[in-house]
C-alpha cells in the first residue's frame, strides 16, 4: 500500500512538472527551425546553410527550455529529484527523440540523393514514412511518460511534413514547406503560451521549499 502511494505521488509530481508549457514552446521552436530551414533552401541558400539555420533555431529552443525550467518552473514547483526509474525513462525519451530526428533526416537525404524530388508520388511516400518514423515513437513516449500532449506534437509534425509535400504541388505557392511547418509552429506556440500564462499565476515558493524529492 505504501509503495502504491509512493508511485502515485511520483506520477502526480511528474505530471505537475509538465504544466509549465515550456515543453510545448520547445516543440514550437523545433517546428520553426524546420520551417526556416525549408525557407532558406527555397531561397536558394548555399549547401549547409539551411541545416545551420535549423540547428541554430532549435538550439535556442533547447537553451530556452533549460533556462525556463530553471527560472520559471523551479521557483513555483521546486527542484524535484525523481527516482532512478523515472530518470532512466527520461534518458530513454531523449534517445528516442534523437533517433526520430536522425531517421527523418536520413530518409529525406536518401530521397534527395535518389533523384526522387521531382516525383510527387515518391515525395508523398517519403513524407508519409518520415511522419510515421516520428509519430510512432512519440506516441509511445506519450503513453509511457504520462504526457498525452506529446500526441498533439506528433500529429503536428505529420501535418508539417506531409502537408508541406502536398503544398509543393500547388504552382506558384511560395515556400510551401515553410507554410506547413509554420502552421505547426504557431499551433504549438499558442498551446504553450496559453499553458505558460496560466502557470505564471502560481505563487513563488520560498527558498526552503524549492528542493524536494519526487520519489
Amino acid at each position: 500500500m505504501e509503495n502504491l502511494s509512493l508511485r502515485q505521488l511520483e506520477s502526480k509530481t511528474w505530471r505537475a512538472n509538465q504544466r509549465d508549457g515550456l515543453f510545448d514552446l520547445f516543440f514550437a521552436a523545433l517546428f520553426l527551425g524546420l520551417g526556416m530551414a525549408a525557407l532558406a533552401d527555397w531561397l536558394g541558400a548555399p549547401d549547409g546553410v539551411p541545416l545551420a539555420v535549423g540547428v541554430v533555431i532549435q538550439g535556442v529552443g533547447v537553451l530556452s527550455l533549460w533556462l525556463g525550467r530553471r527560472w520559471i518552473t523551479a521557483p513555483r514547483l521546486g527542484r524535484v529529484r525523481f527516482g532512478a526509474a523515472r530518470r532512466q525513462r527520461v534518458r530513454t525519451t531523449r534517445l528516442v527523440l534523437a533517433a526520430c530526428v536522425l531517421m527523418t533526416a536520413g530518409v529525406v537525404t536518401l530521397t534527395a540523393l535518389g533523384g526522387l524530388s521531382g516525383k510527387t508520388v515518391s515525395r508523398l511516400t517519403v513524407s508519409a514514412v518520415a511522419a510515421l518514423l516520428v509519430f510512432v515513437p512519440l506516441a509511445a513516449i506519450a503513453y509511457f511518460q504520462e504526457f498525452p500532449r506529446m500526441l498533439v506534437y506528433a500529429a503536428l509534425f505529420a501535418v508539417g511534413e506531409f502537408g508541406g509535400t502536398l503544398l509543393e504541388g500547388i504552382d506558384g505557392l511560395p515556400a510551401p514547406r515553410t507554410i506547413a511547418f509554420g502552421v505547426s509552429a504557431l499551433a504549438s506556440a499558442a498551446i504553450g503560451a496559453t499553458i505558460l500564462l496560466r502557470f505564471l499565476r502560481l505563487p513563488l515558493l520560498g527558498p526552503e521549499q524549492e528542493d524536494r524529492d519526487g520519489a
